[in-house]
């Protein structure tokens, strides 16, 4: 099993993290750990190549597309005051045939850094429907389109390069239900394909959790749900999310027009991305024996990143 570290080289995202890969190199060295999974969101080069360092990419994650993929015109006004606007959120993409071909560049952007496997989002929700929770569309037509997305763009992905689909919370693949996740891999074509766990995103399907020895056992139990469907988790996102008393406290109704602007406050509360500090994670690995375990936390620093990572650790030899 390979672990690695998400690192994004955004100009302000991690201000004190070195942004070179021979630094990064070094300090997955002294660490003990294989690689980062770098996140790669625009269509446009770093100043930099990551080549020797990354592992694994996640692609860019566009949270509202059902709309723009089934040509529904009067949803989309409704949510773009101007065709720039819309423009500017979809990469320049007016329609879905341009949509495909910003996922293409996106991919091949991607692809030029060398990784083992690329992360692919399967979810849909607007910005009123992360307040509200009343969704516009089901688990199973989220799937369905999600399916018809990747095979019109899967063939510039070399075959030695997996996809993994990642969990969501919104509807999508929340991994909660095994039909949905049979369906959505009865759909993809081509077998370079697998699963890639968050398990913050699957304890933020469940707001009565209480503690983390209570969520691993979530965790565990849900995964075990999905029978042979299972066995396509290659990878885990390891990080904490006990959010319940947030998702509880929800009034679930749009935010006042003064707090509409705090989408990303309102979604790092309830994704947390904390370090695991008690449960014995091992159960889980031993259940999923997966390729690649991505340390996936917020951090402001590779300071405070260690620390974190070096908790982490410590849990996943303990009986």
């Amino acid at each position: 099993m390979k672990q690695l570290i998400n690192y994004c080289p955004i100009p302000g995202y991690e201000s004190d993290i070195p942004l070179t890969d021979k630094e990064i190199g070094s300090y997955l060295q002294q660490t003990g750990l294989d690689g980062i999974e770098l996140y790669i969101y625009q269509n446009e080069p770093f100043a930099q190549t990551y080549v020797n360092t990354t592992m694994g990419v996640h692609l860019k994650f566009w949270p509202y597309w059902l709309d723009l993929w089934h040509d529904r015109n009067e949803f989309l006004a409704s949510k773009f005051a101007s065709e720039h606007e819309l423009r500017k959120f979809y990469q320049g993409a007016g329609n879905k045939e341009e949509w495909l071909e910003a996922i293409r560049s996106n991919i091949r952007l991607a692809l030029k850094e060398e990784p083992e496997y690329l992360v692919w989002h399967i979810s849909e929700s607007d910005d009123e429907e992360i307040f509200t929770f009343a969704f516009k569309y089901t688990d199973e037509e989220v799937v369905e389109a999600a399916a018809e997305v990747y095979n019109a763009v899967r063939s510039i992905v070399p075959q030695q390069v997996t996809v993994l689909f990642e969990n969501l919370w919104w509807p999508g693949l929340r991994l909660t239900d095994r039909k949905i996740a049979e369906k959505f891999f009865s759909l993809i074509e081509g077998e370079n394909t697998g699963i890639m766990l968050d398990t913050g995103h699957l304890m933020n399907t469940n707001q009565h959790l209480q503690n983390e020895q209570e969520a691993l056992g979530y965790i565990c139990e849900t995964i075990g749900k999905l029978g042979p469907v299972r066995n396509k988790i290659k990878g885990i996102h390891l990080s904490s999310s006990l959010s319940g008393e947030y998702l509880r406290g929800l009034k679930r109704k749009l935010p006042d027009k003064k707090d509409a602007g705090n989408v990303p406050l309102h979604i790092a509360c309830i994704d947390k991305h904390e370090p695991w500090a008690q449960a014995r994670i091992k159960r889980l690995l031993d259940l999923i024996q997966p390729d690649y375990l991505v340390h996936e936390l917020y951090y402001d620093s590779f300071e405070e990143l260690a620390a974190m990572v070096k908790l982490q650790q410590g849990l996943l030899t303990k009986d």
